[in-house]
């Protein structure tokens, strides 16, 4: 099912009874596309991306040869879509005639009906019920990416794994996949336990990931989160980097993730904005460790350097194998994949 609304260009109606008679006489009239049609259509596709084409019925590109563009439009839109559609169209000089609801919206912007000309005012968009449910990707697709999309991050959302719920943010960049993932563990009627994890996926040549495996990805750890440790839950400060934040209630989670978008921003992101290409990433490297964020000192670290044919491996190798011991991590791994990625360039 659908509901039709028409639109054109000039004369602007000064009445609903002007409105009626203009409709009647030019509707289905033929003329040259009217460049006006084809920047609504831009513009409504631009606001909406997520509806693509499917927002009219018909010619969803503007091209329309008539005076009048017929619009249909599908029962499905959003209840947002309308009025934006009024908005942009009256602010481009068109004329929206709503034969259905006896009303004409034109430049002004007004409202024009048998009751007469009045200032065009949308009502409020009515809220949708509060739900007692914790909703971790809705909330988190509200409150924490529209900060992130400036950014160039991503959502991806996959469904639900019991009580398992994940949000990632991924952003391409020259050195790899950025990754930012936080893993909620919970109940929707009562809490979630959140953590989360960091990463860079590199592109390896398979025999150099062979050498790697399985540490094949830059991994960031955190020790600190000034804006998230108020939601600290079952922390040591033995283990600084095992950090899980808990989320209790609906305002709960809207607390914990409104903290953790400032600290994504104000901390994280800036940090993985100089991890971007492979030069910036090998000079970073370099400077660990770091606080409160900083490079896990991996095999893929090492490998990365030897493929740049850094003049520096020895040292880079030196201070990987200073940060694993500092970690706690096998020093003589990291010996066994420099003596392997090597070997080609010695023979």
């Amino acid at each position: 099912m659908s509901y039709v609304i028409h639109l054109w260009h000039q004369p602007t109606p000064a009445t609903w009874a002007q409105a009626q008679a203009f409709f009647a006489e030019r509707v289905h009239q033929p003329a040259p596309p009217n460049p006006r049609f084809v920047e609504l259509a831009r513009r409504i596709q631009a606001a909406m991306p997520e509806l693509a084409a499917d927002w009219t019925l018909d010619a969803p590109d503007g091209a329309v040869e008539e005076v009048v563009w017929s619009l249909g439009l599908a029962n499905t839109l959003p209840g947002s879509f309308y009025p934006r559609l009024i908005d942009e169209a009256v602010n481009l000089g068109l004329s929206v005639y709503d034969e259905q609801a006896g009303e004409c919206f034109v430049p002004g912007p007004w409202r024009l009906s048998d009751a007469g000309r009045e200032r065009l005012v949308h009502p409020p968009a009515t809220p949708p019920a509060p739900s007692a449910q914790l909703d971790v990707q809705g909330r988190f697709q509200a409150l924490v990416l529209p900060r992130l999309q400036g950014h160039g991050f991503a959502l991806e959302a996959p469904p639900p794994r019991g009580n398992q719920v994940l949000t990632l943010l991924v952003r391409d960049t020259p050195l790899g996949e950025q990754r930012i993932e936080i893993d909620w563990r919970g109940d929707p009627d009562s809490d979630f336990v959140a953590y989360l994890i960091c990463r860079i996926e590199p592109q390896l040549p398979e025999p150099v990931a062979a050498v790697c495996a399985p540490q094949t990805r830059i991994i960031f750890d955190v020790v600190d989160a000034p804006q998230l440790n108020t939601f600290l839950h079952g922390f040591s400060p033995k283990q600084a980097t095992l950090r899980k934040y808990l989320a209790s209630g609906v305002a709960g989670l809207d607390r914990l993730l409104s903290a953790l978008g400032d600290w994504l921003v104000a901390d994280l992101v800036p940090v993985l904005d100089q991890c971007k290409t492979l030069e910036d990433f090998l000079a970073y490297d370099l400077a660990e460790p770091r606080h409160p964020i900083y490079v896990k000192a991996y095999l893929v670290n090492l490998a990365l350097a030897h493929g740049a044919d850094v003049p520096d491996l020895g040292k880079r190798f030196d201070q990987l194998m200073q940060r694993r011991r500092a970690e706690g991590m096998n020093p003589a791994q990291m010996a066994v994949a420099f003596d392997r990625l090597r070997a080609p360039r010695a023979a």
